[in-house]
C-alpha cells in the first residue's frame, strides 16, 4: 500500500539484474490472479512466461488478508461485517479474491495448462522444499537445488496497543523511519511494540457462512483441476 506503480517497461525492466548469465528472471504480485486483463497482457508481453499460482483455502486466504490490514492500522471493521456489508474495496480483497475458479481459467485459456502450476498452500506448509522441487522442475531449473527455509517471513504479530496502531497506519512515516534508521533498529522497535502470538480464529458459524458463500466455486474449481477439495467444504 502506497507504493509508487512500475508503470513503464523501463521501471518493469530496472527491478532486474543485468547479469546475462541468468536465463530465467521471475516476479510476483498476488493482484495478478484476480483482474481480468492481466493474463492477456502478460502473454503480450512474454508468449513463453511460465505461470505459478499458489491457491489458498478462500476463507483462510480472507481472514489472513484481514488480519494484516488490520495490523497495519488500515481498518478496524469487524471481518464479519465486511462480508455482509459486500461492497467496497475491502469485500473485494478480502472476499472476491477468493473466488478462483474464473481467475485461474483465464491463465489456462491463454497459456494451457501445461505452462501453468498450481501449488496448493496446504501441501507447501507440510513440505515446502518438496514443492519448491516441483516448481523448479517445471521451470526447467535445477531441481535439486537447496534452499535455506530457516527464515519464517510474515510471521503473525499484532500492535500492543491502539496507538501503536494508529501510528503504524501512517504509511509516511513508517518510511521515514525505514529510511532514517538501520534495519537492526528498526526490527527491535516493532520486537518491543508488536507481540506475537496465536492467530485470533474466525467463529465456527462465521466459517460456516463464509464456505456457503464460496461452495459454488470450490465446485466449478474442482472439476476444471480434476481435484477433491472436500477439506475446503
Amino acid at each position: 500500500y502506497g507504493t509508487s506503480r512500475i508503470n513503464t517497461s523501463q521501471k518493469y525492466h530496472n527491478l532486474f539484474s543485468d547479469n546475462k548469465d541468468e536465463k530465467i528472471f521471475g516476479e510476483s504480485s498476488v493482484s495478478y490472479l484476480y483482474y481480468p486483463e492481466v493474463p492477456k497482457r502478460i502473454k503480450e508481453y512474454n508468449t513463453e512466461a511460465k505461470i505459478i499460482i499458489m491457491l489458498r483455502n478462500p476463507v483462510d486466504r480472507a481472514f489472513s488478508h484481514y488480519l494484516m490490514d488490520f495490523r497495519l492500522g488500515l481498518l478496524s471493521d469487524r471481518f464479519e461485517d465486511v462480508f455482509n456489508k459486500k461492497e467496497g474495496l475491502k469485500f473485494q480483497q478480502y472476499f472476491l479474491l477468493g473466488n478462483y475458479y474464473s481467475q485461474v481459467k483465464r491463465y489456462f485459456d491463454e497459456f494451457s495448462k501445461e505452462n501453468v502450476h498450481i501449488i496448493w498452500y496446504s501441501d507447501f506448509k507440510k513440505d515446502a522444499e518438496k514443492e519448491i522441487q516441483k516448481v523448479f522442475k517445471f521451470i526447467s531449473v535445477d531441481s535439486y537445488y537447496k534452499v535455506n527455509f530457516e527464515n519464517v517471513h510474515n510471521s503473525f504479530s499484532m500492535p500492543k496497543n491502539k496507538i501503536i496502531r494508529k501510528i503504524y497506519s501512517v504509511v509516511w512515516l513508517r518510511k521515514l523511519l525505514s529510511f532514517l534508521f538501520p534495519s537492526t533498529f528498526i526490527r527491535f522497535i516493532k520486537s518491543t511494540l508488536f507481540k506475537k502470538g496465536n492467530k485470533p480464529r474466525i467463529i465456527t458459524e462465521s466459517r460456516k457462512i463464509f464456505t456457503e458463500y464460496y461452495l459454488e466455486d470450490i465446485c466449478k474449481l474442482e472439476e476444471l483441476l480434476s481435484i477433491n477439495l472436500s477439506e475446503w467444504k
